[in-house]
């Protein structure tokens, strides 16, 4: 029996429904925080603070995949007494730095951002306020919100910290009113300096990590694929039992893609060294290395300050 027009017509309406579908932009492969006002754009989200100058707009740098230290941040966000104290003050923006989008790849670029967590926080002139690598808890998490939905960062006996990342300390004396006297707005030009997203060991340290021993890691890491990330690439590292490691990765931009060969040992002092060079990537360390809960960081020496890298272990 050949099917009516009606029939005909209402399936050319559902074909072109899913077309449409298929074809709308994808805002975020799926939400970091939850019960938050956020816009899909950073133009939407300013266009939200002008019209709520009492607010400020949030700009959440997440990873959908392989962070352990995202997803600590995130349950400290998402935690309701937290959500209830932030929720007001911001309009969020949030960025997957493991899968952008054409908008999100374009504000990472303007913001120079390369690493996850990282929150940045803006006026609604668009001006960089403060920014935080982690939340060690709930505690930094309440100082940091008074530091920007109370505008501290514009007093004068604070003006240092304005666009810089966030000290804990300073704020907490800004928020026990010891700035408080200085009542003027400072004259000092607005910071403009690069936002350095970077994770630092006295992050590590202040997560209680554990210290393989060489036979642990040894153990740990034979036969895994190890995931790890530096500032521009994302790797996977295959590690073979026997010493030798096949690599591929992909840039951050996701502008190009890698493969190659290298070697992988731990010194009889529980370093971990990697060898390889290959496709534009140079890994040629040996490092400390770091546990905490299923994620791992890895550090040149033991300075609180010194950057550290991360990686998670996966099957094959």
């Amino acid at each position: 029996m050949m099917p009516s027009r009606k029939s005909i017509a209402a399936l050319g309406r559902l074909i072109g429904c899913a077309l449409l579908l298929a074809a709308a932009p994808r805002v975020h492969a799926e939400r970091f925080l939850l019960g938050y006002d956020e816009a899909p754009t950073l133009a939407q989200a300013l266009e939200q603070v002008a019209a709520q100058p009492d607010r400020h707009v949030l700009v959440y740098a997440d990873m959908s995949r392989r962070c352990p230290s995202c997803e600590a941040v995130r349950a400290i966000l998402n935690s309701e007494t937290v959500r209830e104290q932030w929720r007001r003050h911001y309009v969020v923006v949030s960025l997957d730095l493991w899968a952008p989008g054409p908008a999100e790849r374009e504000l990472i670029r303007d913001l120079n951002l390369s690493w996850a967590p990282v929150l940045v926080f803006l006026d609604g002139k668009g001006r960089r306020v403060t920014y935080a690598r982690e939340l060690s808890g709930a505690d930094q998490a309440r100082l940091l919100d008074e530091f920007v939905s109370r505008r501290l960062y514009a007093l004068a006996g604070a003006a240092r910290l304005r666009g810089q990342h966030f000290d804990a300390a300073a704020a907490r004396m800004a928020s026990e009113s010891r700035f408080l006297s200085e009542q003027r707005a400072s004259g000092e030009a607005w910071q403009v300096t690069r936002i350095d997203d970077r994770p630092r060991l006295s992050q590590v340290l202040a997560r209680q990590p554990v210290r393989p021993g060489r036979a642990d890691l040894i153990a740990s890491l034979s036969g895994r694929v190890m995931y790890k990330e530096n500032q521009q690439w994302f790797l996977d590292l295959d590690l073979e039992a026997n010493g030798t490691l096949r690599a591929k990765g992909r840039r951050k931009d996701g502008l190009v893609g890698m493969q190659g060969n290298g070697k992988w040992y731990v010194t009889k002092k529980g370093k971990l060294c990697i060898e390889l060079t290959a496709g534009g990537v140079d890994e040629n360390w040996c490092r400390h290395v770091f546990k905490v809960g299923e994620g791992y960081y890895v550090s040149k020496d033991l300075r609180p300050n010194r950057v550290v890298y991360r990686f998670v272990l996966g099957e094959r």
